[in-house]
């Protein structure tokens, strides 16, 4: 360990200097000093200074010339073994005098009372905490800190100004259970019935107009006019005389607006009348001049039965005359056959409460040899046409093959009979075939629920009084006039 000659601590051997003064602890060729300390103070001086730079006290004193002015006595050493242990005893030790601090210039702060700085209570009531402090009870002071001291009696003639605390609002009741709630609330804790609002009467009107100033008479401003000055008159002589004002002429509304063209009456009256089913006798007018057949939202309309489209077919007058127009929907629409009637093949007719398709002419396969051959009916020769029965669901029913000159169709001796039809006859219907090949539709009953013939999609029939027609199971009779 090394012995700091300065201030006596012990340090390390390979220190080069103080760590409590920063003395160098080795000797330094002159040349290369790395200053000194003062001898009073203790203060470490850069090299080259001759004076402390902290006490004034010259540093050069170990020459004879400067130890012999120097009258100084030097101050006693303190030995190694009396160096303080405690970090506090050593602080204790650093610290200068006041007389060492006037030597120096500085200035310390004035020893005084101890200036409590305890913060002000948060939400404290002006005064009432003068009257809280007085009233308290002094707890014991601790060992470390020292108590505020308590504050002086108020005297006979001082006054103490005590604020009233503020009175919270009332907590209003519950209509229904009675409990109690904060004024805030908007319904009840307790029950939950909600708090109705009372009504606010409206504010009077900011503006009242006095009944007398009803019966004032206004003058006219036209009357009396204010003198005109010389300079206004000049201006309104130079200025442009004003436009003749354009009279409002009242357009009717009939010009501005389109109108709308009224639809044109039929040019003949004309009705359907039910001839069969619930609704029997049921007349429906044909009031435009297109009338629509099918489902509920047409003019003519049957919407009870699923046998009919939305638009079946229409009625439309179209000069003079009266038309049916099958908009091609699945079932179409039927008119009763009065006279022999062209067929084409794919036409449909009904006859009595069988659906029949007439296919045309068409081919017979020929006859297979064979050991033995199958026994059966004579073919026939020549020209074949064929006649199916359409069953629901567009299913294939009974065929015909006939080579002419006609096919009948009746419940017996015809070529095609059907026994348990109550509306056919006993003929009631021929496909006649004429010598050119052209093929026609015929009712060979007399009477009875006649054969109605489909008409082709958008191929227009013209129809007249009396004539019957039958959409799904509903037949209309035509009636003019």
């Amino acid at each position: 360990m090394v012995t700091c000659p300065a201030c006596g601590k012990e340090n390390d051997e390979s220190a080069y200097e103080c760590k409590r003064c920063r003395a160098p602890l080795r000797e330094e060729p002159a040349g290369d000093s790395l200053g000194g300390v003062c001898r009073r103070c203790e203060a470490y001086n850069e090299p080259g200074v001759s004076v402390c730079t902290n006490c004034g006290l010259p540093l050069a004193a170990e020459s004879g010339e400067e130890a012999a002015t120097d009258k100084t006595p030097p101050e006693a050493f303190t030995p190694p073994s009396q160096v303080p242990d405690t970090l506090s005893e050593e602080l204790r030790a650093l610290a200068i005098s006041d007389e060492e601090a006037a030597e120096a210039g500085l200035t310390l702060p004035k020893k005084g009372p101890t200036q409590d700085k305890t913060p002000p209570e948060p939400f404290a009531i002006p005064g009432a905490r003068a009257a809280a402090a007085a009233a308290a009870v002094p707890a014991p002071a601790s060992a470390g800190r020292r108590p505020p001291p308590a504050p002086p009696p108020p005297g006979p003639a001082e006054t103490r100004t005590v604020q009233p605390l503020i009175p919270l609002p009332a907590q209003k009741p519950c209509g229904n259970c009675g409990a109690l709630n904060p004024p805030a609330a908007k319904f009840c804790f307790d029950c939950g019935t909600p708090f109705v609002k009372k009504a606010t009467p409206a504010p009077p009107p900011s503006i009242q107009v006095d009944t007398a100033l009803g019966a004032e008479v206004f003058e006219d401003a036209t009357m009396e006019s204010s003198p005109v000055l010389a300079s206004q008159e000049a201006e309104e002589e130079a200025a442009p005389p004003p436009a003749e004002p354009v009279e409002d002429v009242a357009v009717p509304a009939e010009s501005v607006a389109e109108p709308i063209p009224e639809e044109e009456p039929p040019p003949f009256a004309a009705r359907l009348v039910q001839e069969s089913g619930p609704t029997q006798g049921t007349e429906f007018a044909l009031a435009h001049l297109e009338n629509s057949i099918g489902g509920s939202a047409a003019h003519i309309g049957f919407g009870d039965d699923a046998y009919v489209a939305p638009h079946a077919a229409t009625l439309a007058f179209v000069d003079e005359r009266l038309v049916l127009r099958d908009e091609g929907s699945a079932n179409g629409v039927y008119v009763k056959v009065r006279d022999p009637v062209a067929l084409q093949p794919g036409d449909l007719f009904v006859a009595g409460e069988r659906l029949l398709r007439f296919d045309g002419p068409v081919e017979v396969p020929q006859v297979t040899p064979t050991d033995p051959p199958f026994l059966g009916a004579p073919r026939p020769q020549g020209t074949v046409l064929r006649v199916t029965e359409v069953l629901a669901g567009a299913r294939t029913g009974r065929t015909c093959h006939r080579s002419g000159p006609s096919i009948s169709i009746g419940r017996a001796g015809c070529d095609m009979n059907f026994p348990s039809d109550p509306l056919l006859a006993s003929r009631h219907a021929e496909v006649r075939v004429a010598e050119d090949g052209s093929v026609a539709l015929a009712d060979v009953a007399d009477g009875g629920s006649g054969v109605f013939l489909r008409v082709r999609p958008q191929q227009p029939v013209e129809l007249q009084a009396g004539d019957v027609l039958r959409v799904g199971h509903q037949q209309l009779r035509l009636e003019v006039g």
